[in-house]
């Protein structure tokens, strides 16, 4: 065997495995934003909390104490902007109307596949902020507590 046959043998193999470690990445990024988009808010707050403790080496015992806080704030952002929801779907609409103008009837199909799926993360964000209102309603104590 020449020593021409043995590099071409070598760059084949590193060009397969480069192919193998490209296709990798981009399954395993797509397979990442499907989950994402499937657990929606919750998590959002769960990759938060996660990116906090990683970077800021939080204790346990801090990381109890944060978790609330970032609910807290977490909450009040998607209070917030469910506030301005109706605002939002008008620009949307309004945003749609145009493109569909300048878009083949495949591509308007396809956009309306994207913005009901928009609408579907909407309705699980709003599903979550519902349920984490009242597991902190449950968590306060509907009386006042005595200092005695």
């Amino acid at each position: 065997m020449s020593r021409g046959a043995v590099i071409r043998g070598l760059v084949v193999l590193f060009a397969a495995g480069v192919l193998c470690g490209v296709a990798g990445i981009s399954f395993y990024h797509t397979y990442e934003r499907e989950q994402r988009e499937e657990r929606g808010a919750a998590a959002q707050h769960d990759r938060i909390m996660t990116r906090l403790a990683q970077e800021l080496a939080l204790t346990t015992e801090q990381r109890t104490d944060i978790e609330p806080i970032v609910t807290e704030a977490h909450v009040a952002i998607l209070e917030l902007r469910f506030a301005h929801q109706a605002e939002i779907e008008a620009i949307l609409m309004n945003g749609m109307a145009a493109l569909k103008a300048k878009l083949s009837p495949e591509q308007q199909t396809r956009l309306e596949v994207l913005y009901t799926r928009l609408q579907r993360r909407w309705t699980k964000s709003r599903d979550y902020l519902e349920s984490t209102r009242k597991r902190s309603t449950l968590l306060v104590p509907s009386y006042p507590l005595s200092a005695e």
